[in-house]
């Protein structure tokens, strides 16, 4: 069947892209915590971006199959490319992609509630007097208050439909009330697969594989060990409490049922790269010329917005060494990233990386993760054969190696001009020069006048330049290319002070929000100098 994944734009080969000292620095990542007994095997991928042809830029794998007593398994063969291991909870953004489906598809409404749908969950929930019962909205970002139930829900695959009815039933536990915190929840998306099977009339296995699975061509991707290729299978390991490679024990497997919606898919790295490249084209610059594939672009943007902020701790005081532990550095109380919950997936922004979507899995046995920079479409996908093995520091550790050693793989994506902001602003930076009336009249929108009047708009100018000691003849080499574009309809400029003691000079321009914008906004001001 024909891949309907992004379009390609390039034609780099990936020796091009990720040159061997690069990927021999990746290999030997993975490779160490195989070699560190932190796993028993590791495959993994580099995702081409939004500008590449191959789905797959750079892939390796370390270690085996299957470990019996620390040795290779009889019969078994190392981690490959072509290796089926469980996803676990990345399942998640399956299941939410099918309920956005069936949104756009007016079968169901994501701020109804739970039991419009799912009758047995009427009810179920620890609800105060004031409270609503959890929307489907809700249970998708993370959002209904439902406690946490990692290890549980991983050892619930099997429940039959009916028996988690019969749960429903019995009542629900919370940790919050609905809408007013991230409480990472699992029975949350089983309620979710029981949406898809309560609407469609069939099970979500059956709905996802229709929908998602076969259109997309994920061919080594299912629902248990029938659908696969055994032989491909990777052996999930227990972690026991012993330090070399015969701590790792084979589990077995559990066969699908309800609470598979969050968490039961087998797949490769070869399918997630495909699932994740048509996940994250919904940001590429040019998504609206690309194929729509099995779910609007529109709605797979929407799975990659955060919903529900997650709070993270802050990070402990750091005592300054040379002042003694009594003064605390500025960084005192900060964060080392925002993050949040989408639909099925998890948003970062990070200082150094910038946007992050991602999602990771532990399931008896297995570890996962799959992750992509935003801008670039460039990510990685590792899965494992050790229960919660470390394929989320791995994952985001090849990002940084990533970063560090090719800045344009996941170089931030040019912010775009709005249709008329280019001429404005030319005509912006000429008024500056000339105080042509004509250029005031035509391009300044009707508060400009009343909020500064021009005559005060030429004093702050020259006080401005006077205090960052530059002149007119530098207000005439300003040009809009060399604007920092803020957004689309937002730049500013900045000229560093000639000298010690000065202040930078700051030139900020926003355009007003009808379709043929103007000018509401030209503020020149002085800053301390950077």
């Amino acid at each position: 069947m024909p891949s309907t994944s992004p379009a390609p734009r390039s034609s780099q080969t990936p020796a091009k892209v990720v040159p061997d000292a690069v990927r021999t620095e990746l290999a030997s990542l993975f490779s160490a915590a195989v070699d560190e007994h932190r796993t028993a095997g590791v495959t993994w991928a580099v995702i081409g971006g939004h500008g590449h042809d191959r789905e797959i830029l750079a892939h390796g794998a370390a270690g085996q199959r299957e470990l019996l007593d620390g040795m290779p398994a009889p019969g078994s063969g190392p981690m490959d490319e072509a290796t089926v291991s469980r996803i676990a909870s990345m399942t998640k953004s399956f299941t939410a992609a099918t309920i956005l489906a069936l949104r756009d598809e007016g079968a169901l409404r994501l701020d109804d509630p739970i039991s419009q749908y799912v009758p047995a969950a009427a009810g179920a929930f620890a609800l105060a007097a004031d409270d609503r019962e959890p929307t489907l909205r809700q249970l998708l970002s993370m959002n209904a208050g439902l406690v946490t139930d990692n290890p549980w829900g991983d050892r619930q695959e099997a429940m039959s439909p009916e028996d988690f009815d019969a749960m429903l039933r019995q009542g629900l536990g919370a940790v919050h009330r609905p809408g007013t915190g991230f409480e990472y929840s699992n029975t949350g998306y089983v309620l979710l697969g029981r949406v898809i099977d309560e609407v469609t009339g069939r099970s979500y296995r059956e709905e996802i594989r229709e929908r998602f699975l076969d259109p997309l061509g994920l061919r080594d991707t299912g629902w248990s060990d029938v659908e696969i290729d055994r032989d491909q299978l990777a052996v999930g390991h227990r972690v026991a409490d012993r330090t070399d490679a015969t701590r790792f024990e084979s589990v077995p497997l559990s066969g699908p049922g309800a609470y598979g919606a969050m968490a039961g898919l087998f797949s490769t790295v070869t399918d997630v790269a495909r699932w994740v490249r048509f996940l994250a084209a919904a940001d590429a610059p040019d998504a609206a010329q690309r194929p729509r594939g099995p779910l609007a672009t529109a709605s797979r943007r929407e799975m990659q917005q955060m919903h529900r902020h997650q709070m993270l701790p802050a990070r402990r005081p750091q005592a300054s060494p040379e002042a003694g532990a009594a003064d605390q550095s500025t960084d005192a109380g900060s964060f080392d990233r925002i993050r949040g919950y989408g639909f099925g997936l998890v948003i970062e922004q990070f200082p150094d990386l910038g946007e992050v979507i991602s999602h990771s899995g532990g399931y008896p046995g297995y570890g996962s993760f799959m992750a992509w920079h935003r801008d670039s479409g460039v990510g990685i996908v590792a899965l494992a054969n050790s229960k919660y093995a470390p394929a989320v520091p791995l994952g985001m550790q090849a990002l940084r190696v990533l970063q560090r050693e090719l800045p344009q793989l996941l170089a931030p994506a040019p912010i775009p001009l709005g249709p008329c902001t280019r001429t404005a602003a030319e005509a912006a930076l000429a008024w500056l020069r000339t105080d042509n009336s004509y250029l005031a009249d035509r391009f300044f929108a009707d508060n400009m006048d009343p909020d500064v009047p021009r005559a005060e708009r030429r004093r702050r100018l020259d006080a401005a330049l006077a205090a960052s000691g530059r002149s007119m003849q530098d207000i005439a080499q300003l040009v809009v290319d060399n604007a920092e574009v803020i957004t689309p309809q937002q730049l500013r400029w900045r000229l560093t002070a000639r000298e010690e003691g000065q202040e930078d000079l700051v030139i900020d321009l926003l355009m007003d929000p009808r379709r043929e914008a103007l000018l509401q906004a030209l503020n020149v001001s002085s800053i301390a100098r950077r």
